[in-house]
């Protein structure tokens, strides 16, 4: 039986210590795809988020509205809306501001036929985010 040198056995061993160019590449190849559908997952999410949050603001606008309404008898002017329900919101005069930059919420009066064919007043809020769809308070 022939017995291996000891130094050609530390040859072998420190040449496979480290690892090729290659299995380098398939690795950071691997990474690169697992963020690419993660950062998809988080911007899905964060997306639903902003509607999620649009909606709770304009719910919280009606609610407003609906105590400046008790307050004075009458719905605030759309055309000067912020001044007046402002102070009685948590945001103050920035109530208005969506989640989306630049976007301000839209507020209007719309009026609907009662069921004894009265008219009925109703606050109506939009957000119109770029590019999706326009979402209304309350659900239309």
């Amino acid at each position: 039986m022939m017995l291996t040198p000891v130094r050609s056995i530390q040859r072998r061993a420190s040449r496979r210590a480290a690892f090729t160019l290659l299995e380098v590449l398939v690795v950071v190849a691997i990474l690169v795809i697992l963020a690419g559908v993660a950062s998809i997952s988080i911007f899905r999410y964060m997306e639903d988020a902003k509607v999620g949050r649009a909606k709770a603001d304009m719910q919280a606008l009606e609610k407003a509205v609906k105590s400046y309404y008790t307050q004075h008898g009458e719905w605030p002017d759309p055309s000067n809306w912020i001044a007046q329900i402002g102070p009685l919101t948590e945001q103050g005069l920035g109530c208005a501001q969506s989640p989306w930059p630049g976007v301000m919420y839209q507020y209007n009066i719309r009026t609907d036929v009662g069921v004894d064919g009265q008219p009925i007043q109703r606050p109506e809020f939009l957000c119109a985010p770029p590019g999706k769809p326009e979402i209304y308070w309350p659900p239309r």
